[in-house]
């Protein structure tokens, strides 16, 4: 019969053996100059490539920035499993709310395109 406290050993032992050889992945990118928060662009209604012909230009929101965080031990453990190339295991700036967007198009009609646009974002994952 297996003694209760070894597992608790093999676990502590594989986590000081993580953090000593460090993640297997490509080394980080240099830090983004920008958190995580919402950026916009001004784009023609031809360039999002949905189909709807207009002269129209619409402001389109998006995420985008750092989202720093400590190493997790299941982050840790992902860049090992995963080996490099894989996902670094931390969060992503992603949108947390979206927002319609509204144009005339090139036949004098309204278009309404739901959830188009992010309207607020955070750090997810």
């Amino acid at each position: 019969m297996a003694r209760p406290g070894l597992s608790w050993c093999f676990l502590l032992l594989l986590l000081l053996l993580l953090l000593l050889l460090g993640p297997c992945r490509a080394p980080p990118a240099a830090p983004p100059a920008a958190p995580c928060g919402l950026r916009s662009v001004s784009v023609g209604v031809g360039a999002l490539g949905l189909g709807y012909p207009s002269p129209e230009t619409v402001v389109f929101r998006y995420c985008g920035g750092g989202c720093p965080a400590p190493p997790t031990l299941h982050g840790l453990a992902l860049g090992a499993v995963l080996g490099p190339g894989g996902p670094a295991g931390g969060p992503c700036c992603r949108p947390t709310r979206y927002e319609d967007v509204v144009f005339l198009d090139s036949g004098l009609r309204w278009q309404r395109l739901p959830q188009l646009s992010a309207g607020a974002c955070a750090c997810l994952g």
